[in-house]
């Protein structure tokens, strides 16, 4: 059975997924050269499973914000300090329509099965960002905003 949400194929559906999520951040977790992809991997993961990371709207921006600032600003382990700020801060944010389930990216979690050298990790983890990013491009006027304003109460 393949994951309803994003698609992993023959991952014997979304609880078996979260599974496979949990053994990736380990994996990240336990190794720092494959810990440079992990906000790339925790974003692109939750995109992709909006229904259980992002139910609240301050979540969904986090995750958000967090995949474009990676994208198109730089990378970065942890969410950086500017959008940490802003979202933790007394804001009220707008809901963002979730993409339909099967169709938020091409890539996913699979992408990165049994993969143990670091620069191909990595790739496979940018072209997995990429794919959940371009799902959500509906999203990204809002999220380029946020992540302006952000940049601008720094």
């Amino acid at each position: 059975m393949d994951c309803p949400s994003c698609g992993a194929p023959n991952v014997d559906g979304l609880t078996s997924c979260d599974e496979l999520f949990s053994k990736l951040i380990g994996r990240e977790f336990s190794n720092p050269l494959l810990f440079r992809a992990h906000r790339l991997t925790v974003d692109a993961y939750c995109l992709q499973h909006p229904e259980k990371y992002m139910i609240s709207t301050k979540s969904a921006t986090a995750h958000l914000t967090g995949i474009c600032w990676s994208i198109e600003i730089g990378e970065s382990l942890h969410l950086p300090p500017t959008l940490k700020r802003f979202v933790d801060g007394p804001r009220t944010f707008t809901r963002i329509a979730v993409p339909p389930e099967l169709h938020r990216g091409s890539i996913n979690i699979t992408h990165l099965n049994e993969l143990s050298d670091p620069d191909e990790y990595l790739i496979k983890a940018r072209e997995w960002a990429n794919s959940a990013w371009t799902a959500w491009s509906h999203a990204w006027e809002q999220t380029r905003a946020w992540v302006k304003e952000a940049q601008n109460a720094a």
